[in-house]
């Protein structure tokens, strides 16, 4: 009656809000984590969620359940990962990596193959979103988010700053001149990634509303449409090392630098994650806080 398969696939619904959420979650069809749940409060005898048209809500009686068993669940886990980590079982299963495609290109995608080298039974699926997933709902391991974050019941580690250039490619300046201060770029065609990043800050309290034409919708389309002479942008320094050394593009308003933006790691919070999600995750924290390795990358 009291199977720990079934307490757990229980804990997993609760906490992940539903069946779509938790099936993602557990790796099982949407029709089995509702077919399973269902039997398990017919053997139980009691109705562990209030169900509705828009989502399941603890009972009183699963809400004594959830606080019970989750503790004994976690203790569980815990002695699973140490025994397989002294049987000398190497991380295995699959890790699910969420991030915008510019920041899965150059910050994460570099760091793979050593990664994928050493722990062949690892498999990494990248989630390119330029909107902010929620890694509880749609039960993805890992973030990585730029900026500055949310307050959330999340866990955060900072990876790096990334440095950010104000720049245009010589073609376009030469046609249509040289900014020399913030204000000047309201006379000029600006590229921004979404339309609610149209105001730009600058150092000396230098809030600039910029005019645009195209919302590019992410960096490295971006990144095209000013190598393309379309109009001026900003890019993180990292994503265009070789247009500037190239003189491809060129940094303007080097009087007002840009204030760097910090790179997270993001995750939920659990006491017992998985072999293969703190192995992606040490991995990338270490390759971050390489000092020649964050040399490279910023």
């Amino acid at each position: 009656m009291y199977s720990l398969d079934d307490l757990a696939l229980f804990i997993a619904i609760a906490e992940h809000g539903g069946f779509t959420a938790a099936a993602k979650a557990v790796q099982l069809p949407k029709s089995t984590v509702s077919r399973r749940l269902s039997d398990y409060e017919a053997r139980l005898g009691i109705t562990l969620f209030q169900r509705s048209t828009r989502a399941l809500s603890l009972t009183n009686e699963g809400m004594k359940l959830y606080q019970s068993a989750k503790p004994a669940i976690e203790a569980a886990l815990a002695i699973d990962q140490t025994l397989s980590e002294k049987s000398g079982n190497r991380a295995s299963g699959r890790v699910s990596i969420t991030t915008t495609a510019a920041m899965g290109q150059h910050l994460v995608a570099p760091h793979l193959p050593a990664l994928l080298d050493s722990y062949p039974n690892i498999q990494v699926e990248l989630r390119l979103s330029e909107n902010r997933i929620n890694i509880i709902n749609d039960a993805v391991d890992i973030a990585i988010r730029m900026g500055e974050l949310e307050d959330s019941d999340l866990m955060a580690r900072r990876l790096t700053s990334i440095n950010r250039l104000v720049v245009a490619t010589p073609t376009y300046l030469a046609a249509k001149g040289t900014p020399r201060t913030p204000q000047d770029l309201m006379q000029h065609n600006c590229i921004i990634t979404r339309q609610d990043l149209s105001v730009w800050h600058f150092p000396g309290d230098h809030t600039i509303h910029i005019k645009w034409q195209i919302a590019a919708g992410n960096m490295l389309v971006a990144r095209d449409l000013t190598l393309a002479s379309t109009g001026i942008s900003i890019l993180p320094a990292m994503f265009i090392e070789d247009d500037l050394a190239a003189n491809r593009l060129v940094p303007i308003l080097a009087d007002y630098p840009l204030e760097s933006a910090p790179a997270w790691i993001v995750a939920t919070r659990q006491k017992h994650r998985s072999l293969a999600v703190r192995t992606v995750m040490d991995h990338l924290i270490t390759a971050f806080a390489h000092p020649a390795q964050n040399q490279a990358q910023t």
